[in-house]
């Protein structure tokens, strides 16, 4: 989904989008807050439903053996796994405190960090005229599908007359807590077992 098609969601629940206009919205004030909104809402869904990424790596004999992953991977949100070797397959005794790694003095080799990674963020204030059209969300659609919600509830947080930001606001903590966070739902396979 583009940041375009979000925001044409997000100004259709709150009765801002006007389809024969050139402009999305008549609110000049609601234009200049919902990219940083956006950011807001989909920094707070994001931990529903990771984006796993990896980072690779290759250690000499001469090099450190002292990784911070924070200087190394940009976006590291989160760390899942670490691997050894070019087929996983190496056992090394490594130490990590926060987010550094201590590898053994001798190792050489590869390391492969699977990590949950941060999203791209919206830029405030884009330079590029067809930014909207050209920025595409990296979350899940199940998460894509809530954000309006999300955003509309912020951009009318202070709306106290119609009660609408607490409407907004309200079924975005239900679709929320309605979310799945299992990207799949597991095999099992029993074999054998007894005839009754």
């Amino acid at each position: 989904m583009t940041l375009k098609e979000m925001k044409q969601k997000t100004f259709s629940l709150i009765e801002e989008y006007y389809p024969e206009q050139k402009e999305m919205a008549e609110d000049e004030d609601v234009l200049n807050k919902i990219n940083g909104v956006a950011n807001q809402v989909m920094l707070d869904l994001m931990k529903y439903r990771k984006l796993t990424a990896n980072y690779e790596m290759e250690i000499e004999a001469e090099d450190d053996k002292i990784i911070n992953l924070k200087e190394n991977i940009e976006d590291l949100y989160q760390l899942n796994k670490i691997y050894f070797g070019e087929n996983y397959d190496e056992v090394v005794d490594y130490t990590m405190v926060d987010d550094t790694i201590k590898l053994p003095s001798d190792f050489t080799g590869i390391i492969t960090i699977y990590y949950y990674k941060y999203p791209e963020l919206i830029e405030i204030n884009p330079e590029n005229d067809d930014y909207d059209n050209t920025y595409e969300f990296e979350l899940d659609n199940v998460l894509l599908e809530i954000m309006p919600y999300g955003i509309a509830a912020d951009l009318l947080k202070m709306d106290m007359i119609s009660g609408y930001g607490k409407y907004f606001y309200e079924r975005y903590l239900e679709m929320k807590n309605g979310i799945d966070p299992r990207k799949t739902s597991g095999i099992v396979k029993i074999t054998g077992g007894v005839d009754i």
